[in-house]
């Protein structure tokens, strides 16, 4: 007998992501860039502090992407 196939969880919803702090799906562009930058900042963080040198440093790429979009939208508009 085979087992049946894994189901995936289902994705949160809009409003699951709003009421946990995170903006939801149709936040402005700079509001989500501005808590992904503030949000890897604190991952980044965490990971040095345990040794977890590539992580950190990915998360900080991804931290000063964040921020060069913050400032792009704030210099369009």
């Amino acid at each position: 007998m085979s087992k049946p196939p894994l189901r995936a969880s289902p994705a949160p919803s809009p409003a699951d992501t709003e009421t946990s702090g995170a903006p939801g799906l149709h936040a402005p562009t700079a509001e989500t860039a501005q808590y992904i930058a503030e949000f890897t900042a604190e991952l980044s963080f965490l990971a040095r502090r345990s040794n977890l040198d590539l992580l950190a440093y990915l998360l900080d790429m991804a931290r000063l992407e964040a921020t060069r979009a913050v400032q792009g939208s704030a210099r369009r508009g």
